[in-house]
């Protein structure tokens, strides 16, 4: 249950407001098609994608890095997708994640019932936590893991923050 802002301490609700927690967090289910839909919409800024799950404890540990990074470069033109690969049967026990997170960008959840029919749509090469970075354009241009250390797929999340700011930079 939702507590009633009004009767919360009013230094508490300025810390809410400030930290955009007052707004109902959605997740929406979507198939590739919706996923690629929701990128277009961010025509014009550089959009992270961050595929996590709640059952992958990696995943949840960097969690709240992504909305760091959200919070810190949002207003640079940084939109970020979170993409939880957890089974639609799950959707709540991820939103409740994701609420708790303070995640208040766009939120999904794929709708495919098999893992394997996931990972072939999305194109994950090897396991959660993937990010993906596209530009302004909405071209795929990065993808970082922590298990990209030999630079072929992809690229380590040592990256991750300077290829954000390479792609802000660029207009």
């Amino acid at each position: 249950m939702r507590p009633n802002v009004l009767s919360l301490p009013a230094s508490l609700l300025i810390g809410m407001l400030a930290l955009g927690c007052t707004s109902q967090i959605t997740i929406e289910p979507v198939d590739r098609a919706g996923f690629d839909r929701v990128i277009s919409e961010h025509a014009g800024e550089v959009v992270l994608v961050d595929f996590w799950a709640t059952t992958c404890p990696p995943c949840r540990t960097l969690f709240p890095h992504t909305v760091s990074l959200y919070r810190q470069w949002h207003s640079q033109g940084l939109a970020v997708v979170s993409m939880s690969l957890d089974q639609l049967s799950d959707k709540q026990r991820a939103r409740e994640f994701l609420s708790q997170s303070g995640a208040t960008f766009d939120n999904l959840i794929s709708n495919y019932p098999d893992v394997e029919d996931v990972v072939e749509a999305f194109e994950i090469p090897d396991a959660i936590p993937y990010f993906t970075l596209y530009d302004r354009q909405g071209k795929l241009r990065f993808r970082f893991s922590p298990l990209f250390e030999d630079g072929k797929e992809g690229e380590p999340l040592d990256n991750l923050e300077p290829r954000i700011r390479e792609l802000l930079a660029e207009k």
